[in-house]
């Protein structure tokens, strides 16, 4: 049976016709497409992937009361104080350290002054904190039941150091002498990693002469 010929090839600048489809969100949980369950398997099983490790994420803060930050079951690391480091308020166990760095010339907006982010403030260090050590948890959306969901590293202790905040005069940005200040507080709480989804953009500098970078490499060296 010949095949029909869409008119539309007939008209000039049409080189082929296909089905307009309908494309939606798909991508819920990145662990298997980076074969992180190999990992898993190696390191004795996903709820042990990370376990002994502080991860530390200089971001706009996380939440206490986020499930896969959820401090059930855990403890502290040996030698830590009773509630963590810095304000107890945040610390819970799995979150281990919790500072803020606002600046006293432009502080939080109201209902941002807390270690983790207000309703203003952004989700960011939520979102990267999750992937890189959240816990496993089961989630639900749109009635459909997500078993098993968790970070690359859900064994890991969380410490966060929270830069960006939403301030008075609407800036979502943090400043050098604030990123340095957290900097030196990461290494001097002993992180073994750091998490720094950021940066300046097009116009940042960068190299020897610039401060928050050379804190960087001093950061990583230590």
């Amino acid at each position: 049976m010949e095949r029909v010929r869409p008119l539309a090839l007939a008209l000039p600048g049409v080189k082929a016709v296909y089905l307009d489809l309908a494309q939606h969100t798909d991508l819920y949980t990145s662990t298997a497409l980076i074969n992180a369950p190999v990992l898993w398997n190696q390191a004795g099983g996903q709820a042990d992937a990370g376990a002994g490790v502080k991860v530390a994420s200089m971001d706009g803060g996380i939440h206490h009361e986020a499930p896969m930050f959820s401090g059930e079951g855990w403890s502290y690391p040996p030698g830590y104080p009773p509630n963590g480091l810095g304000l107890a308020s945040n610390n819970n166990g799995k979150i281990i350290a919790s500072r803020v760095y606002f600046r006293d010339w432009d502080p939080p907006a109201p209902g941002d002054e807390n270690p983790w982010p207000g309703v203003a403030g952004t989700p960011h260090g939520n979102h990267t904190s999750s992937i890189a050590a959240g816990n496993i948890v089961t989630a639900t959306y749109s009635n459909l039941i997500f078993p098993n969901m968790s970070g690359v590293a859900p064994g890991a202790w969380l410490m966060s150091y929270r830069v960006f905040y939403a301030s008075v005069r609407g800036d979502g940005s943090f400043y050098n002498a604030e990123g340095i200040a957290a900097l030196e507080d990461i290494v001097a709480d002993g992180a073994d990693v750091l998490n720094n989804s950021w940066g300046g953009g097009p116009t940042s500098v960068g190299g020897e002469f610039d401060a928050l970078d050379t804190a960087l490499i001093n950061a990583a060296g230590a």
